[in-house]
């Protein structure tokens, strides 16, 4: 029980104590804008808890060897002592130098998980081995052959509409014995554009709106559109009989898939529910439209979108709603 309640004071004062060292580091260095390389002044190095254990054993030998006059367990301790701190060089080059050349991040809807790439590269002859990217609980590791680029996939929960800044990572390092870390904070100036949620029972779209009607595609279809001259591949199903005996000469059917009426998406339509009810709604017609490659349009309040299609109109609708009034 006392040991429980001592983890628990311990974790708000770690949080606290890296809180207070990533302000020191970010008022000393800046936000990072991509491309930027790692320089020496950059990397930490520490020893991880398999390091302060392996310590604690080193000296435990030293005073053995020093009680009963054992020279080989002395030359053992320092034997042991060099090689781990040769690997607090190895595991600080395995870091330094790697450049964050961009990082991107494609708009997904609230409540889903943002997904950030991060594209490191690796400009030096040398391989890097165990890289990890990513917050306190998520780590994304890569290995780096000579001038490679690697992608690490940072996710982070979206919880409400707008702009999602992108929090403080840590690239790090436990290669190659794991008894020391090397890192680096990285502050990047970067931000994901969350939607609204859809609602889930979200009302048909609306009939009464001042859309126009989309025109009919031709081509394959269930509805006649009209006559024309039989080309070579034409299927002789659709040879017009009647019409070519007539006229002495082959012609084929044209068909033609009827398109629904295009609609408009109005606030006023969703009058009695609050702001981001609303939103979810229009969100969900949306996709309801551009699902059905309808022509639709937008009025918010203040703001509109004229009537279109496409990935551009449903990108442009989306992102109205996501920083509406925001």
């Amino acid at each position: 029980m006392a040991t429980a309640a001592t983890q628990a004071a311990r974790g708000p004062l770690k949080d606290s104590l890296v809180s207070w060292l990533k302000q020191r580091v970010l008022a000393r260095r800046g936000p990072m804008t991509p491309p930027f390389e790692l320089e020496y002044r950059h990397v930490f190095v520490l020893p991880t808890r398999f390091g302060w254990g392996f310590g604690l054993m080193l000296v435990f030998m030293a005073l053995g060897g020093l009680n009963f006059n054992n020279n080989m367990a002395l030359m053992l301790v320092f034997l042991l002592a060099t090689i781990a701190q040769l690997t607090t060089l190895i595991a600080y080059r395995n870091l330094s130098g790697l450049r964050i050349d961009s990082i991107h991040a494609e708009p997904v809807f609230s409540g889903e998980t943002a997904q950030f790439r991060v594209f490191v590269s690796n400009g030096d002859e040398r391989q890097r081995f165990a890289v990890q990217a990513g917050f306190k609980n998520a780590q994304d590791c890569r290995d780096f052959k000579t001038n490679s680029c690697e992608a690490f996939q940072l996710k982070h929960p979206t919880h409400k509409r707008g702009w999602l800044e992108l929090p403080s990572f840590r690239l790090e390092t436990r290669f190659p014995l794991g008894m020391f870390k090397a890192w680096s904070w990285i502050f990047p100036q970067t931000r994901c554009l969350v939607y609204p949620s859809p609602a889930k029972y979200a009302p048909p779209l609306p009939k009464t709106g001042h859309g126009e009607s989309g025109r009919p595609e031709k081509g394959d279809g269930d509805q006649v559109h009209g006559l024309r001259k039989y080309q070579p591949g034409d299927s002789m199903q659709r040879v017009a009989w009647r019409a070519s005996a007539r006229h002495e000469e082959l012609y084929s059917l044209e068909m033609e898939t009827a398109r629904e009426e295009a609609c408009e998406l109005d606030w006023d339509l969703l009058k009695g529910s609050d702001v981001e009810t609303r939103l979810s709604i229009l969100t969900a017609w949306v996709i309801a439209a551009d699902h059905k490659q309808l022509s639709y349009s937008l009025r918010l309040p203040d703001e509109s979108v004229p009537i279109g299609n496409g990935i551009g109109q449903r990108a442009r609708c989306l992102e109205l709603l996501a920083l509406y009034l925001l």
